[in-house]
């Protein structure tokens, strides 16, 4: 029996429940592609599917409508895909097992991926409906918008003949979105020159933290366990000489890090002054992020001596001496738009393999000078110590526009529904409204959607009756234009 059974919009639903039956998380997106490219041809729909995976699909107007212009219906078909530690599903080959209570849809032990699933189904409804009364329709599918926005990066926007587009990527309901940062990865490398030792190890453990999107939570200040892990290894070294045996945490760049794992080894005599250390740093942190992060938790693991490969002490004070000193979070603050974050850096994620450290970071910003400011300060840090740093991934700000005729008829239409003027905001996060257009000449667009809170995160959830809503907004809008 279907788990979003007797849900309205049925059709929507319907559909969201289709794509996430089967896996869909970053990088791992032929499936939903076909899923996509079935639904297309199983109801005599053009549709075009790149080499990438990116997947466009034509519907035409509904009677009435036909010399009215083109809109395009976009989102994204790839999820940030994370599960708590005891979950058993196999995300990289296994659909989602959805939950709902009548209020909220979450997925049980993982994340939700109505970011960007949502618009998905909704399109899907679209495009599968005899009654909607709409101008003719571009519905776009892009690929991997959560680790670089490769899909919209690479999409030959010459199979687009619209100028409207209506961009279904945005989490909070009465909210219409018309700009947003710029943005690219950064992926730092150190090659630890492990050595084969004998030593006594400790593993330390930093979780319990809240995380969160690095774009739309950044400015909330909530704790980074990389940052706090490098930044404890940083005071180790002050008291204790060790050597890094491997330090691991985070799953996305694009994800504020919530759990950061460590092992170093030491002499055993120094062990009194580790958890010495530890407990001073653990009850700074926890005044410095009560309010944010509440349930912050170090713990200290006594491994015993073993055989382990470990950097040298010289490498490690190397290492963690340049990294603790990484920026983090908010940098810059706009000065034309009061609350809005104009740059921010994100250290998402770390990992030991192969004899090497590396560390992906995620850079933010709606001003060129201030991103190569960013990127200068990153690449010295890490010259210095002798790492190695580059970058890709890099997409456009989308820049807002002073006069906006879609703008206008969404506010309106929103205003004549529910009575209230939408917010009309630019935003931190990054969308790919920027990188379409970038491709197309004077792209009118906006971005929407239904409340999620938590995306990201295993916490995810759809509010339903939100997405009525925005459903509804939806059709009305693309009946006015």
């Amino acid at each position: 029996m279907s788990a979003l059974n007797g849900l309205e919009p049925k059709k929507v639903f319907e559909y969201f429940e289709m794509i996430s039956s089967v896996p869909h998380g970053s990088n791992n997106t032929t499936q939903i592609s076909n899923l996509c490219c079935k639904f297309a041809k199983q109801r005599g729909l053009k549709h075009y599917c790149d080499e990438l995976g990116n997947v466009i699909i034509y519907k035409e107007a509904s009677c009435g409508y036909e010399a009215h212009d083109t809109v395009i219906i976009q989102g994204h078909m790839d999820m940030v895909a994370v599960k708590t530690p005891d979950c058993g599903i196999d995300l990289e080959n296994e659909g989602l097992k959805l939950k709902t209570d009548g209020k909220y849809i979450w997925a049980e032990g993982t994340s939700l991926g109505a970011d960007d699933g949502i618009a998905v189904a909704m399109a899907m409804a679209v495009l599968d409906s005899d009654s909607i009364e709409h101008p003719p329709v571009e519905v776009v599918f892009t690929i991997n918008e959560e680790t670089g926005m490769d899909g919209a990066q690479f999409l030959d926007a010459s199979f687009l003949h619209g100028k409207t587009m209506l961009n279904i990527d945005s989490e909070a309901e009465g909210v219409i979105t018309c700009g947003c940062a710029g943005g690219m990865h950064a992926l730092a490398e150190y090659t630890l020159d492990a050595q084969k030792t004998e030593r006594f190890c400790v593993e330390l453990q930093i979780g319990g933290l809240t995380g969160g999107h690095s774009g739309n939570e950044i400015h909330k200040n909530r704790a980074n366990s990389n940052i706090l892990m490098l930044k404890l290894l940083a005071d180790i070294n002050g008291s204790a000489v060790f050597r890094l045996v491997s330090i691991d945490g985070g799953e996305k760049d694009n994800a504020i890090a919530n759990s950061t794992r460590a092992v170093i080894a030491i002499s055993e005599s120094d062990f009194e002054t580790v958890l010495s250390v530890v407990d001073g740093f653990f009850k700074r942190s926890l005044e410095q992020y009560k309010t944010t992060d509440p349930e912050l938790s170090i713990r200290v693991n006594e491994l015993g001596n073993r055989c382990v490969f470990a950097s040298d002490e010289e490498m490690t004070d190397k290492i963690i001496s340049a990294l603790s000193v990484v920026p983090n979070g908010v940098q810059t603050m706009s000065g034309d738009i009061e609350g809005l974050v104009e740059s921010s850096l994100n250290l998402g994620v770390v990992k030991t393999r192969n004899n090497t450290v590396s560390l992906s970071f995620c850079l933010r910003s709606s001003a060129a000078a201030e991103m190569l400011n960013i990127r200068n300060k990153l690449l010295k840090i890490v010259k210095m110590s002798d790492g190695k740093l580059r970058f890709d991934g890099e997409y456009p700000a989308w820049e807002y526009k002073k006069n906006s005729a879609l703008r206008d008829k969404a506010v309106m239409v929103y205003e004549r529904l529910y009575g209230a003027k939408p917010e009309l905001c630019v935003i931190h996060a990054g969308l790919e409204c920027g990188l379409f257009a970038d491709k197309i000449d004077e792209l009118d667009c906006i971005s929407f959607g239904p409340n999620i809170p938590d995306i990201h995160t295993t916490s995810e959830k759809l509010d339903i009756a939100s997405t009525q809503r925005v459903w509804e907004f939806l059709i009305e809008l693309l009946r006015r234009l």
